[in-house]
């Protein structure tokens, strides 16, 4: 997957896919607003109809918008746009990649990341939103023989940020989050590869704890700690007992 940043209007995008908010009851986002605008009404239209409601994680992909460049629009429920907090982002981000990697898009500009978000700048939001794509698109293909691969999967999107001076910005997040993602990948894949193979990985398994099973940091040392120790005196009493 390839991800980048760029500043630009929606009605400017020439992408397979537009991707945009719309909030609690049927009200579009700032850039779903210049899109209807643009399109003369269509998009308000649909949803005066109830094709959309807007709640968080709906979705509706809409063909061949009037007056649009982009083949196709991608309308995203967000919810209510007051309580639009830090879980509820990454949920509908991975929601919105997972609906893109089935739609034939193989590159999209999303608009999401111009979201408002309680206390989190463009940054948090950029790097937040590759972090959960980068993790919604992971399969442990190693452990298969046959991978389930869309026939036009997503190959590339692009996050727009509001100006120009945001870009440095929103390309160090992307950069910091391909390193997170690696890193997170890694650790499902030594994991899953370890129970797979039977054997105990210390390390592997409090990390993947950490990060997959919410457990606390000191506890998952702290087991991790405690069991070398009992790996340890297992070893010395079977080095005596021979």
């Amino acid at each position: 997957m390839e991800f980048s940043v760029k500043s630009g209007s929606p009605e400017k995008q020439r992408s397979a896919c537009i991707v945009v908010g719309v909030f609690e009851p049927r009200r579009l986002s700032g850039t779903a607003e210049q899109l209807d605008e643009i399109s003369e009404g269509y998009i308000s239209n649909l949803l005066r109809k109830g094709d959309l409601e807007g709640k968080s994680g709906q979705m509706l992909l809409l063909h061949h918008v009037p007056n649009i460049l982009s083949e196709r629009v991608l309308l995203v429920g967000c919810g209510k746009e007051r309580e639009l907090d830090e879980r509820q982002y990454r949920q509908i981000i991975t929601k919105t990649i997972n609906t893109l990697n089935e739609t034939g898009s193989m590159e999209a500009v999303c608009f999401l990341s111009e979201l408002h978000v309680k206390g989190r700048d463009i940054y948090w939001k950029v790097r937040q939103a590759v972090e959960a794509a980068q993790d919604g698109l992971y399969s442990f293909d190693s452990l298969k023989t046959r991978i389930a691969e869309p026939r036009r999967p997503l190959r590339k999107i692009v996050f727009n940020v509001p100006t120009r001076r945001e870009l440095p910005i929103g390309e160090r997040a992307i950069n910091h989050a391909l390193a997170i993602a690696e890193g997170v990948n890694t650790t499902k894949l030594v994991k899953e590869r370890a129970d797979e193979l039977g054997i105990y990985m210390p390390l592997a398994s409090a990390l993947y704890a950490t990060l997959f099973e919410q457990r606390p940091i000191k506890e998952s040392l702290s087991t991790m700690m405690l069991s070398e120790q009992n790996m340890d005196v297992d070893f010395m009493v079977k080095s005596n007992d021979g």
